[in-house]
């Protein structure tokens, strides 16, 4: 293995690894402290709220747990083979791939030990309680179609000519 990709993939698998471990101990710890679905004010407008979600986002897909686990499996082997794909291996492209595969790493995590995605953060201008790993996932979501769509990096066989444009951009 070449140099600089060996010092990419131990920042990958070190980003992975934090964000991994803020979603899963921020998860325990309110499952710990809180009582299921009473809510704590620590801000006008957020608030902890504990929930035991079984189903996707708004409850979508509960009862189907094994679909569920299968689609987010998949989804992450998706994103680490579009990870591995994608060139340039810049740091940003690295922390949202990082974000967007820790997210669905922790959520899957919760599912298989549990049978539920532990959720606890709840803000008043939406319905939807949410953790850490959803804030990833949106956020790195966020992040990877904003490089994408500024020409920061490429996908072989998504791009048409992506060498060509890759090259383009990284002049000016």
């Amino acid at each position: 293995m070449k140099k600089g990709c060996e010092a990419n993939l131990k920042r990958m698998i070190i980003l992975v690894s934090v964000f991994l471990m803020l979603d899963l101990v921020s998860k325990r710890w309110m499952d710990h402290v809180l009582e299921r679905n009473d809510r704590v004010e620590v801000i006008d407008g957020f608030g902890l709220q504990l929930y035991y979600n079984a189903g996707a986002t708004m409850g979508l897909l509960e009862g189907y747990t094994s679909l569920l686990l299968f689609l987010q499996a998949s989804i992450v082997l998706l994103l680490i083979y579009g990870y591995k794909l994608a060139t340039p291996k810049r740091f940003a492209m690295q922390l949202a791939f990082s974000l967007l595969i820790s997210g669905g790493i922790g959520n899957l995590v919760d599912r298989i030990q549990y049978g539920y995605v532990i959720d606890f953060l709840s803000v008043k201008w939406s319905s939807g309680i949410f953790n850490v790993a959803d804030m990833e996932i949106r956020y790195g979501f966020i992040l990877v179609v904003l490089l994408y769509f500024m020409k920061k990096f490429t996908v072989p066989g998504l791009d048409e000519n992506s060498n060509h444009k890759l090259q383009k951009s990284e002049r000016g």
